[in-house]
């Protein structure tokens, strides 16, 4: 008995020992690739709004007068007026004109949010990056009676190399507040959990109740920054179908104009590959397999996933007008300004083809509220849960009940076999099938999910080509 009992205790604190070393390593890991997808990632989006604001300019100088159709309220809201104030400076990093204003030298005061602030001194102003985009112009669009363009060369976006103790990721948005850069605190939130190695590693778990904060979120931050599983596929054909469904603007129904306007701010929300590893960026390495690898949890996950998001979406953001609020005068001071001090510093001084009455800032900007709120009206009858997880996309079957502990089994044997803190959790769950169900108590109520038309049309797309 005592010679059990020995065995016993050796065998538990080499399991202990193996749990702490290889916890230990995914952090490590973890935290490599967060740094590493951090810098990439912000490197990348900036260059692609850079030469998405680059590609609209030159896009709407290149229109021609024939078969426009425009709207009379979109025209009103842009068009100059008498005592039209100047065009205020974007926000330096994420887009960096360096253009002076079509129509006077004196600072804009339109709003606190966005009032004329000095760009190179911006206490938030973030590094990135140096790109092979070639130097932009923001000079506007000639006109007949126009003086020749001044052809003003910008800064080249470059990345602060100084090393530090700190992470400090590049920012995406820079504000002219201080407001902290939603891309950047996540990041920042990943690697500090990633680097309490003792607070997360070390102690030991008897009960729920002596689960620490660092000890839970060190573990979701393992999932996304070392093992993020079935996320990968789930995240990226969501936000596909969201693309698709609902940042698409349908040109049958609008006017010229306002179909360019809103071409252009939908393709301002990163792709599903950028939001993806974003979250998650575990799922960098080998994206395009991690994603096309519809595992048996992968379809289990599906209903579970979706509906969880969309009651997400709805209840607390699309549903709530005093967080749409908050969202739309953040994204009023970096996104909207910057969008809208562009166009204003190219197009204000000139009649051109789709704007003839020229383009104002604060015009620009209204039209940017219009736009944000017609978007969330339309993306809150889209996203209703039943509506675009049964109906739309037939991740659900229809009155399904979701249960993440359905797929448990699944997920163990694919993944979480390989994350250290849910290594000992699979380890009970008994092989089979039928005796998983029993283990975990779901005999009755877990539906059995089988490939459909959906998912061998996704697999037999060539993900890397468009990828």
């Amino acid at each position: 008995m005592l010679l059990f009992l020995a065995f016993s205790a050796i065998l538990l604190i080499s399991a202990n020992a193996g749990f702490h070393e290889d916890c230990h390593q995914t952090l490590r890991e973890g935290r490599l690739r967060v740094e590493d997808v951090a810098e990439t990632l912000a490197s990348r989006e900036i260059n692609r709004l850079l030469l998405l604001m680059s590609d609209t300019k030159e896009q709407i100088k290149s229109f021609k007068p024939e078969k426009l159709s425009f709207s009379p309220q979109l025209q009103d809201l842009i068009r100059i007026r008498d005592g039209q104030p100047p065009c205020p400076q974007p926000n330096a990093t994420m887009f960096t004109t360096s253009t002076k204003s079509t129509t006077t030298a004196q600072p804009t005061t339109t709003a606190p949010s966005t009032t004329q602030s000095d760009s190179t001194t911006n206490g938030n102003t973030a590094s990135s990056q140096t790109t092979d985009t070639p130097n932009q112009s923001s000079s506007g669009a000639p006109s007949s009676s126009a003086a020749p363009e001044e052809h003003l060369e910008e800064p080249n976006i470059e990345l602060n190399k100084k090393q530090s103790k700190e992470f400090n990721p590049s920012k995406v948005y820079v504000t002219r507040t201080k407001d902290e850069d939603p891309f950047s605190w996540y990041m920042k939130t990943l690697h500090y959990y990633m680097r309490r190695e003792s607070e997360v590693c070390n102690n030991q778990i008897t009960d729920l109740n002596s689960i620490t904060e660092d000890q839970l979120f060190g573990y979701f931050s393992t999932l996304a920054a070392a093992h993020p599983g079935p996320f990968c596929s789930l995240c990226h054909r969501f936000t596909e179908e969201i693309h698709s469904r609902v940042l698409k603007p349908n040109s049958l129904l609008i006017t010229d104009d306002e179909y360019h306007i809103s071409h252009l701010l939908y393709n301002h929300f990163p792709s599903p590959k950028s939001i993806c590893t974003a979250i998650a960026p575990g799922c960098s390495e080998d994206y395009a397999l991690k994603v096309g690898n519809l595992t048996e949890s992968v379809v289990c996950l599906e209903c579970t996933a979706c509906m969880s998001i969309t009651n997400v979406l709805q209840h607390k953001i699309f549903l709530q007008p005093a967080m749409l609020d908050q969202v739309y005068y953040w994204l009023r001071g970096n996104l909207f300004h910057n969008i809208c001090a562009e166009l204003c510093l190219a197009f204000q001084g000139y009649n051109i083809t789709l704007f003839p009455n020229g383009l104002t800032y604060d015009g620009c900007q209204n039209v940017m509220k219009k736009k944000f709120y017609q978007l969330i009206d339309v993306a809150t009858v889209i996203t209703r849960p039943e509506r675009f997880c049964s109906l739309e996309i037939q991740w659900c079957e229809l009155n399904e009940q979701p249960n993440a502990l359905h797929c448990l089994r699944e997920m163990c044997q694919e993944y979480f076999k390989d994350t250290p803190q849910t290594r000992w959790l699979c380890s009970q769950i008994p092989d089979r099938p039928e005796q998983a169900d029993a283990f975990l108590n779901i005999r009755q109520v877990k539906v059995r999910k089988e490939k459909k038309d959906y998912h061998m049309k996704f697999e037999q797309r060539n993900l890397h080509d468009e990828l």
